[in-house]
């Protein structure tokens, strides 16, 4: 079944997620609807207090699915926060890209923000999930 097409989804995996303690994952949580967790397949990285995802990879990342109540005011407001703005200089630490998200209801592609610098020297999170440590 080919993945449905959704321009207000959005993926977030590290600290957007529910259950992180950072204040933008509160903001998002006021500007969206939490749909469920979901996953996608790709690596999930350590970088700091934050990860990193490449979409490379064959490991399960587990991250919220949400859908934005306003698309276009939420992500202004991400791409800053991640960097990706178009004021930021580049290089770029990551890019806003749409991936297939796997559901319990069936694929969707949503928007996620995939990391643009090279991974050498991170720490991998066999996990795939940035909360389960």
């Amino acid at each position: 079944m080919p993945a449905r097409q959704a321009p207000d989804l959005l993926f977030v995996y590290g600290t957007l997620r529910r259950g992180s303690d950072h204040a933008n994952a509160a903001r998002l949580a006021r500007e969206s609807d939490w749909l469920g967790t979901a996953r996608l397949i790709g690596t999930l990285y350590r970088v700091s207090w934050y990860p990193a995802l490449v979409l490379e990879g064959s490991d399960s990342v587990t991250g919220d699915l949400l859908r934005l109540h306003d698309a276009a005011a939420s992500l202004r407001w991400l791409d800053a926060f991640e960097g990706c703005a178009p004021d930021d200089p580049p290089p770029h630490d990551y890019r806003r890209e749409t991936a297939h998200v796997i559901t319990p209801r069936g694929p969707v592609t949503a928007s996620v923000y995939v990391w643009n610098l090279a991974a050498d020297g991170l720490e991998r999170i066999g996990s795939g999930d940035w909360l389960a440590g």
